[in-house]
C-alpha cells in the first residue's frame, strides 16, 4: 500500500507559491517602476473617490430634503407682511 501525499495548501495559484507568486510581482514591479506607481496612483484616486461620496451621502441627502421642503413651501402671513415692509420705499 502506498500513502496518498496530502496536498500542500501553500500552492493556490497554478502550483504556484504565495512566495514565489509575490517574488515575481515584485520582479515585475521593479521592472517597470513608472507603471506600478501610475496603476498604483489610479487605484488609490478610485478608492479615495468611492471613499469621499459614501462619506458625503448623508449630507447630501439632508441637502435635498431640505431643498425639497423650502421648494414646495407656500408663504405664510408673516411673508406677506414682511414683504410689504421690503416694497416700501425708505425715502
Amino acid at each position: 500500500m502506498s500513502k496518498e501525499k496530502e496536498r500542500d495548501d501553500s500552492d493556490d495559484f497554478g502550483g504556484i507559491s504565495f512566495g514565489r507568486m509575490i517574488l515575481t510581482l515584485a520582479v515585475v514591479a521593479l521592472g517597470r517602476p513608472w507603471e506600478t506607481v501610475k496603476e498604483h496612483f489610479r487605484w488609490v484616486r478610485r478608492l479615495g473617490r468611492r471613499m469621499l461620496r459614501l462619506a458625503l451621502a448623508p449630507f447630501r441627502l439632508a441637502t435635498l430634503i431640505v431643498w425639497s421642503r423650502l421648494a414646495g413651501r407656500r408663504p405664510t402671513f408673516e411673508d406677506h407682511l414682511h414683504r410689504v415692509d421690503e416694497e416700501k420705499d425708505p425715502s
